[in-house]
């Protein structure tokens, strides 16, 4: 069997945190975690400017009181000073109106003024903040209030979701919180420095989940999602002071397993939740509480609300390999622009794939697979080392990626976690020009060989000579595997085309079981859903036609938006994506599929070869005819 290392690093947050906390004492970097009560949609990183506002309210009683007031803030001040702090990132893009300018030691340089505080606030996004604030009565840039004192802050700043801590500066820990910036209309977030819980909220710390219209909480694709736990005033304020809080969540009920892990360590309120390895329509719920230390406590005092639960569901990421445009598009819930595109490092790509933790593999055509952690910001390793002209990609329950490697070179190269080094194995025997690689559930690699019409078999660890299978290939194209473990390729120079199957146990005497050709025209990647219909689009009529088992009656022809269909992927609510390489859309039917009602996703698409969901259910990519 191959020998098998660790897996790449996914995105963590808290290592975000804790890089950032490093570079704010030098006083140029960023900390913490901030989070979204809302996700506004749009491309994060996108370089589009928004603009935000952060209304922070200090009480009128003292700090180790707690007494519920209301936030009634003004409008923006014309005659707000200026000459505050700078952001991070691009100059002039935002200030702090009349801060106390930071140190070295995240201290302010002179006293506050009576009744006021300093507050220390880092986040980190698409530009940086990291800086200490003065805020309360007689602070520059705060005006009275009704209960209290109103300060605030009017900021430009790029589009996307920001996660930091904010806290007094003499305190411990500081709360960790989040917010989106959207392109347009006005983005309010506010921050109270005490008050009485009246909710307690969990809401999503990265671009990759998001708070739904009816207030749950979905994630967005496999692996670790940050998420956050904010009490929050009657205002929906988040509460940022109240003495040291202890915070808690922990799976309630609901059908969805997930996996909750705190990392108090960087912030009292962070924590992961891990999502299934694979798509589920079940929700789960969440129950989150808070205690705070002190004879004060903001739970001790009357009508406080320190506990609640939050319904949690699971979407799927599409994911589109745009090989015009360099670059590899997500999407979720069938919305037409991109939840993030994914640029760098990217060079016509070629096939896609997502492993169990979200980790997104990228075939690039001069010869690398490039691999993204979740959020899919950077690239977090790139692998070169035996690659030439990859033109498919397969990965197996273990991490084990395999590259079909064409253009003359004709292997097939095997990378264990963490991929950085020099290929595992290196398969030779067999590959003439492979255009479409499998793994089944024992790890048995299926290779599509165009050049030699042949399919090649591998058992681990992939060194003996491979089963062959030729009769009823021509051309072949594509394949995939159902869950028993029966065969079917796509030939795209049969007479006419078609579609063959193939039955285990496998041998060089294998014959196809069955032959499709009702409504196969230029078949593109093949694909198959949870009840083993066949699913082949057709750039020669097209269409995709479904045939359900044992494959023999006339297919269901699902027809409406497309042109030159090329690639297909299924979720797990049986929703059909299907890759229109010839009018850059991904178009999307609903079962039955045969109503004549489709969408079209259009916004990002140029020349799509490639399509993968995550969590995973199926993908492929096809050679053009």
């Amino acid at each position: 069997m191959v020998s098998l290392a660790r897996r790449p690093a996914v995105w963590s947050l808290a290592a975000a945190l804790a890089a950032a906390s490093a570079s704010a004492c030098s006083g140029t970097g960023q900390s913490g975690a901030m989070m979204p009560l809302s996700n506004a949609g749009g491309s994060s990183g996108s370089g589009a400017m928004g603009n935000a506002v952060l209304r922070i309210f200090v009480p009128a009683a003292p700090a180790s009181s707690f007494g519920r007031a209301p936030a009634a803030l003004p409008p923006p001040q014309s005659s707000t000073p200026t000459g505050g702090i700078t952001l991070s990132g691009a100059p002039g893009i935002g200030t702090f109106p009349t801060p106390v300018p930071a140190s070295t030691s995240a201290t302010p340089t002179s006293p506050p003024p009576p009744g006021a505080q300093v507050l220390s606030m880092s986040f980190a996004g698409p530009t940086t903040i990291s800086q200490v604030v003065t805020v309360g009565p007689n602070a520059g840039g705060c005006t009275p209030a009704p209960g209290g004192t109103s300060c605030q802050v009017s900021l430009s700043i790029p589009v996307g979701t920001y996660v930091g801590t904010i806290g007094a500066s003499n305190s411990g820990t500081p709360v960790a919180v989040a917010f989106t910036v959207a392109p347009s209309g006005q983005n309010v977030f506010g921050v109270a420095t005490s008050g009485v819980p009246d909710s307690l909220a969990v809401v999503p710390a990265s671009s990759l989940s998001a708070q739904n219209p009816q207030g749950e909480l979905d994630l967005y694709g496999a692996g670790r999602h940050p998420v956050l736990v904010e009490a929050l005033d009657a205002n929906e304020n988040v509460i940022v002071g109240g003495g040291q809080g202890t915070f808690a969540l922990n799976q309630a009920g609901g059908s969805l397993a997930l996996t909750v892990v705190q990392a108090a360590a960087f912030a009292p309120n962070l924590f992961y939740i891990s999502s299934p390895a694979s798509p589920s329509a079940n929700s789960a719920f969440l129950r989150a509480s808070a205690t705070y230390s002190g004879p004060n406590s903001p739970c001790s005092q009357p009508n406080a609300v320190c506990s609640g639960t939050t319904r949690v569901g699971l979407r799927q990421i599409l994911a589109v390999a745009n090989s015009n445009a360099n670059d590899v598009t997500m999407y979720v819930n069938g919305a037409n622009l991109p939840l993030t595109t994914v640029q760098s490092a990217i060079s016509t790509p070629q096939a896609l794939a997502f492993d169990s933790a979200g980790n997104l593999f990228v075939a690039n055509l001069p010869g690398s697979v490039t691999v993204y952690a979740p959020p899919y910001g950077v690239v977090s390793t790139t692998i070169g080392n035996g690659i030439n002209h990859p033109q498919a990609l397969a990965l197996d329950s273990r991490g084990n990626l395999f590259v079909a490697n064409g253009s003359g070179s004709n292997t097939v190269t095997v990378y264990s976690p963490p991929y950085g080094g020099s290929p595992l194995a290196t398969i030779s025997s067999g590959i003439g020009d492979p255009v479409s690689v499998a793994v089944d559930q024992s790890s048995d690699l299926f290779v599509v060989n165009q050049a030699s019409n042949t399919v090649t078999i591998y058992q681990p660890p992939y060194i003996s000579a491979p089963t062959v299978i030729s009769k009823g290939l021509n051309a072949p194209n594509s394949l995939a595997l159902d869950q028993r473990g029966n065969l079917f390729v796509a030939n795209l120079n049969s007479t006419p085309n078609s579609v063959v199957e193939f039955s285990p146990p496998f041998s060089s005497q294998s014959g196809p079981v069955a032959t499709i050709t009702n409504g196969v025209n230029e078949q593109g990647a093949i694909g198959l859903n949870g009840a083993a219909n066949l699913f082949v689009p057709n750039q020669g009529a097209n269409t995709v036609t479904e045939y359900v088992a044992p494959y023999s009656a006339p297919p269901a022809t699902i027809s409406g938006g497309q042109s030159q269909p090329v690639a297909l992927a299924i979720d797990g609510l049986n929703n059909l994506y299907v890759a229109n390489y010839g009018n850059n859309t991904v178009t999307v039917y609903a079962p039955p599929y045969v109503s004549g009602s489709w969408t079209a996703i259009g916004n990002g698409i140029s020349l799509p070869l490639a399509l993968a969901l995550s969590p995973a259910t199926n993908a492929g990519s096809a050679v053009l005819p």
